[in-house]
């Protein structure tokens, strides 16, 4: 990356001591493109801002331990460095120590205390903080459930031009929950998030324009050219609540459940999923490492700190109370990305135990018992999770969550769970994947 034209004059301002000189300079090396990034400047650039107390290069020390940049990976240091910066008065500290009191990293865990300095947040003007204290709001986390209160906050940070809110105001718009129904305005805010590079407002607006006509679309790309305008929230609408679970097989063991997750969730799980993406690997079952196998064309990122945050933690915690299985035996949330074409041919999840490459796998949690995918978007065509052994195919249903066991109750491992996930053959697929072991899985495994 070619330096900032004033990078001179920034170098002399730090090193006169200017402290805001010296965090843009600290950031400046941050930003630069791998392998170019120098940790070592940064930090001695940002160290020396906050030894003047400058709460932004507070903050950007514990972002730094926290994604283990330059140093090891430390979210005690990390939560007290936001504390230190919080305490100042910084708004994004108080976001990021919300975040940890949310997800219990670095400080125990404790929802109440998340949803006050998200609200903290919210009310300086932080635009993720809003999403939220406006998703604590509706959820009923920390604190009782207040979906009026939580329209109100993602109205605010869609006002801002936040993405994520404005996905959300679209789905209220388009549901009629808490605000008149209004298709056209439901799309124009989704058309707004996509020129925003958020990539869930083009699944929302491709899957709501095909149920319109042509004058609702030409008033929703008007609208969307538009500054937002929100007309008042009322208490109307009933609320997205997930259908019951309905067994779709017992060779193998398999449950469907509708409207798991809400459109939000799945369209924010892609969003901060989608820059960590790489191409997917599997556990050889001969070595014990992980490798590139053809028969799994996909990529894949794995939520854990500093990505699993709130959404993240919460949507775990379902994922438990739907399987029974305490969410301390689940490996991190994982996203996989499937591109036309790209497929898993079929493969059990269990680990074999005749194999000597499975001791690796199994020695981290024990088998895994149980699999969780929840879609996250309409494929346009393909994608399926089929069981050719079971005659079972589930199409990809966005917020749908299919729980199956790859093993039998009495712990064995259940060659009917023989599964694959088909080409995708028009669109792109993303899909979650949440792995159960028998046990508690560890939480320093990659």
């Amino acid at each position: 990356m070619a330096p900032a034209p004033d990078l001179e004059t920034l170098k002399r301002d730090a090193a006169s001591g200017r402290a805001a000189a010296q965090y843009k300079l600290g950031m400046w090396h941050l930003r630069q493109q791998d392998p170019d990034v120098d940790h070592q400047a940064a930090r001695a650039a940002l160290e020396a801002a906050a030894d003047q107390g400058f709460a932004p290069a507070i903050s950007a020390l514990g972002y730094m331990s926290l994604r283990a940049q330059g140093t090891d990976y430390d979210p005690q240091r990390a939560a007290d460095m936001f504390q230190r910066a919080a305490t100042a008065g910084f708004p994004e500290a108080r976001y990021r120590l919300a975040e940890m009191y949310a997800v219990g990293s670095g400080r125990g865990q404790d929802l109440e205390t998340a949803r006050q300095y998200f609200c903290q947040a919210a009310e300086a003007g932080h635009a993720g903080a809003m999403c939220q204290y406006a998703y604590c709001l509706f959820e009923g986390l920390g604190g009782p459930s207040d979906r009026i209160t939580a329209t109100h906050w993602y109205a605010q940070a869609a006002l801002t031009g936040e993405p994520r809110a404005l996905c959300c105001v679209g789905w209220r718009f388009e549901t009629g929950h808490t605000l008149n129904p209004d298709p056209a305005r439901a799309l124009a805010c989704y058309m707004k998030a996509l020129r925003a590079g958020y990539p869930g407002g083009g699944f929302a607006a491709n899957r709501l324009a095909i149920t319109l006509d042509d004058e609702s679309i030409a008033r929703a790309q008007l609208l969307s050219g538009a500054p937002l305008e929100m007309p008042p929230i009322q208490d109307i609408g009933a609320s997205q609540h997930s259908s019951a679970p309905r067994v779709i097989g017992w060779k193998p063991r398999c449950v469907l459940f509708k409207d798991l997750l809400s459109q939000e969730e799945c369209l924010h799980l892609i969003a901060i999923a989608k820059p960590f993406l790489r191409v997917a690997r599997v556990l050889d079952r001969s070595t014990g490492k992980r490798v590139l196998d053809p028969a799994r064309r996909a990529q894949s990122a794995r939520l854990r700190d500093p990505l699993r945050d709130l959404v993240v933690w919460n949507v775990a915690q379902r994922l438990a109370r739907y399987s029974m299985i305490p969410p301390e035996n689940a490996e991190p949330i994982t996203v996989l990305y499937y591109a036309r074409g790209d497929e898993y041919r079929p493969h059990h999840d269990y680990y074999d135990p005749r194999t000597p490459g499975s001791r690796a796998g199994l020695a981290a949690g024990g088998q895994r018992v149980a699999t969780f995918l929840v879609y996250l978007n309409e494929v346009e065509a393909g994608g399926e999770t089929r069981f050719p052994d079971a005659d079972i195919s589930v199409p990809p249903v966005a917020g749908c969550g299919l729980l199956f066991f790859n093993c039998k109750p009495d712990g064995t491992p259940d060659r009917a769970a023989l599964h694959a996930g088909a080409p995708v053959i028009s669109g792109e697929k993303w899909l979650l994947s949440s792995w159960i072991r028998s046990s508690a899985y560890p939480l320093d495994e990659g």
